[in-house]
């Protein structure tokens, strides 16, 4: 069994998870604020470049236990999924409320289980399966399909939380052997690079209000990323997760409420209780039945 490189400490990584859920919050903000005027590309490409700008003076520190990496391929799948989930929160962002992206993009919580589970060749457990369904009965409380099709919008949110999911249980399980400098540095720079590629196609000027902004999304972005990855490093998956999702649903509710005077209808409300209950259900029973495996 291999050791992991991060000394367990779930004070401690509470904490991390709700900075973390804070950073995210703002960095949503940002992005809600830049809305239109720049192309989802663009914000992408501050998101990342502006993170391995920061990181690039303790990359100097430590170029060899930064650039040597025992796994490379598992750390450019994690990046990739993460890139996906990103893609899909910024683009929906751009139409929806603040709250129901972040809402819908913290539905991680309800997937983790099968990305965990399959990839152990595990079955999912009754109890899993409990909160799996209770999220998914919030799901569509937030979400209120009519006789009309779904907000195409909201369902590119919650592709958002599929690919999060993915990219969470690669996480935990690179933590084990890499370490949080050699994540962030590659996953910064894997996705400065793929951004950079097709940001020329969409180029154009940006007032200083918006470069502006773009810096709030790229500081902020960084600081999620290394609060997460220390969260993830120094406790279970079931215990944090539901910790930093609270965290930044509220946060989105509060965003909402104070820029726009804006709030869920009771059904929304309910919606997003039972996610955080599901979420919550679905990664305790799930990891902790993987731990006894």
């Amino acid at each position: 069994m291999i050791e992991s490189q991060h000394k367990q400490h779930f004070p401690l990584s509470a904490l991390f998870a709700v900075l973390a859920g804070v950073s995210f919050t703002l960095m949503s903000l940002f992005g809600k604020f830049i809305g239109q005027r720049a192309s989802t590309d663009t914000v992408l490409f501050a998101r990342f470049a502006i993170s391995l700008i920061i990181l690039i003076p303790w990359v100097i520190k430590h170029p060899h236990t930064t650039l040597k990496v025992a796994h490379p391929k598992k750390l450019i799948w994690r990046s990739c999924f993460s890139l996906l989930s990103f893609a899909c929160f910024f683009y929906a962002l751009r139409y929806i409320s603040l709250s129901n992206a972040l809402v819908l993009n913290n539905t991680f919580p309800l997937f983790v289980p099968f990305a965990a589970l399959i990839h152990s060749h595990s079955k999912t457990s009754r109890k899993v399966w409990m909160g799996i369904i209770v999220g998914f009965l919030g799901v569509l409380l937030v979400l209120q399909p009519d006789i009309h099709l779904l907000n195409p919008y909201s369902l590119i949110a919650l592709a958002s939380g599929i690919f999060g999911a993915i990219a969470i249980v690669m996480i935990r399980h690179l933590t084990k052997t890499v370490s949080t400098l050699q994540i962030l540095f590659y996953y910064f720079l894997f996705n400065t690079v793929a951004t950079a590629i097709v940001l020329p196609f969409q180029w154009q000027s940006l007032p200083s209000e918006i470069i502006i902004l773009l810096w709030g999304v790229g500081i902020f972005g960084a600081l999620y990323q290394l609060f997460s990855t220390l969260c993830y490093a120094k406790s279970p998956v079931r215990l944090i997760s539901p910790i930093m999702s609270t965290c930044i649903v509220s946060g989105g509710l509060l965003a909402d409420f104070f820029i726009g005077n804006q709030l869920p209808n009771f059904l929304g409300f309910i919606g997003i209780v039972f996610i955080v209950i599901g979420g919550t259900l679905s990664i305790y029973f799930g990891q902790k039945e993987l731990a006894t495996r």
